[in-house]
């Protein structure tokens, strides 16, 4: 018997409501309710001379790779979206090779973000006998989020077919 998620939200209600501690801004798809948190990552984000100014400070609890022997040395990527284009894109140095790194580090946008939506992603590098594998991945809906201020968070991190993709977060209406 497959049954509608739909029927399941009342209407007034936002999927976030539903799944508890998302960070400022992130927005998921439906698949998270039946998906494992492979993770959280910290980040503090603030406007600063018209740019956008990213801290990626840790993570905490990242999975690895079933099968895998050891921890992957994390690394994050982190893309600015307008839709399905990508403006701009910045990464970290990698981390050691534990579930609990530490990045403390500045990224900085030049392009415009209003309205935009930032993609991060956490990855992980096995060495050089395996490809390098996306460890999860959280998106934050920056039309949200006072950046004037600084604005610090913890974000889960989801398989990317469980993450909504920018392009189907409905556009917020302009009044």
């Amino acid at each position: 018997l497959i049954v509608k998620l739909s029927r399941w939200l009342p209407p007034n209600k936002s999927l976030g409501e539903f799944v508890t501690d998302l960070g400022p801004g992130q927005v998921v798809g439906r698949q998270v309710l039946a998906s494992p948190c492979l993770g959280e990552i910290q980040i503090c984000m603030v406007e600063r001379k018209e740019n956008l100014e990213i801290k990626i400070v840790r993570a905490r609890n990242l999975s690895k790779k079933p099968g895998a022997k050891c921890y992957p040395a994390p690394y994050v990527k982190v893309y600015l979206l307008d839709g399905k284009s990508c403006l701009a894109k910045a990464k970290t140095a990698v981390a050691t090779r534990t579930p609990e790194p530490r990045f403390d580090q500045h990224l900085i946008f030049t392009a415009p973000y209003g309205g935009k939506m930032l993609q991060i992603t956490v990855m992980g590098d096995y060495g050089r006998m395996e490809r390098r594998s996306i460890i999860g991945m959280a998106i934050i809906r920056l039309s949200s989020l006072d950046l004037s201020h600084s604005v610090e968070g913890w974000y889960k991190l989801f398989p990317t077919s469980a993450v909504i993709g920018p392009d189907q977060v409905k556009k917020e209406d302009p009044t």
